[in-house]
């Protein structure tokens, strides 16, 4: 097992005999991109509006800003290894495929091979080299995922939270409130409130605000003034932008 992190990849090969709840396997966002690799154990992994059960072998791709989290069955170990890096690492061609690529892999006897590698890396090289070696067989792994179809994975969902996803997708540069939402889906304010926060973990409006600011990350990292992207979003004052900026991205707007 281990752990590497620095300013461009975290790598980390985990195990959990019998996991608990805790704050990494609670409902998050970040503005990177995911490539998570299940060893063995019982778990599920919800990305988004859809609820997966894991096999040994499964791979899963998450793109900057979905949200996701797992679960587990009772008394059942958890091994997996989880890639999080950076969107410059790819090559341009590779991100444009990746981009509206599926979200679940079966990986090949190959690929479990290159993840399997990465310990005996971690345990032989110093930082340098790991640091290298780590890109490259990331690098590895993401150009034969290009050349894969995906699988459709058989997965629990729920239509009226799709169709509250979809809503807040499509009404994304607008202000979103509970009391809108509700009135077009013909729903009561605890319903909804109930419901979304049931399945999804998090409350409708705070997933909404952290779409909007994961969209605006995307935004202001590609050049566009904070101020000019608050407004863009919805935002009524750029105070209220610059506090769930902060909070969610970690730095302040100016900070690219």
């Amino acid at each position: 097992m281990f752990q590497f992190t620095n300013d461009e990849i975290d790598f980390a090969h985990k195990y959990d005999e019998s996991p608990k709840p805790s704050s990494e396997f609670e409902k998050h966002y970040h503005d990177i991109f995911e490539l998570y690799y299940f060893v063995r154990g019982s778990a599920f992994f919800t990305v988004e509006d859809a609820i997966y059960e894991l096999h040994p072998g499964d791979i899963v791709f998450i793109q900057p800003g979905e949200h996701h989290f797992v679960s587990f069955h009772a008394n059942s170990e958890y091994e997996r290894y989880v890639l999080k890096f950076q969107e410059n690492l790819l090559p341009h061609y590779m991100f444009e495929r990746l981009h509206s690529r599926a979200t679940f892999y079966y990986a090949t006897d190959y690929m479990s091979s290159l993840f399997c590698s990465l310990d005996n890396i971690y345990e032989k090289y110093d930082n340098d080299s790991r640091n290298t070696i780590f890109k490259c067989r990331l690098l590895e792994v993401m150009a034969l995922l290009c050349l894969e179809k995906g699988v459709e994975k058989p997965h629990k969902s729920d239509v009226t939270i799709t169709q509250i996803i979809n809503y807040i997708g499509e009404h994304i540069l607008e202000p979103i409130h509970l009391d809108d939402i509700c009135t077009h889906f013909h729903f009561s304010q605890s319903y909804i409130s109930s419901k979304f926060s049931k399945f999804m973990k998090v409350s409708v409006i705070s997933y909404a605000r952290t779409k909007k600011i994961m969209a605006a990350h995307r935004d202001i990292s590609a050049g566009e003034s904070p101020t000019a992207t608050a407004e863009k979003y919805g935002f009524t004052d750029y105070s209220s932008f610059y506090r769930a900026y902060k909070k969610i991205i970690g730095i302040a707007p100016s900070q690219r």
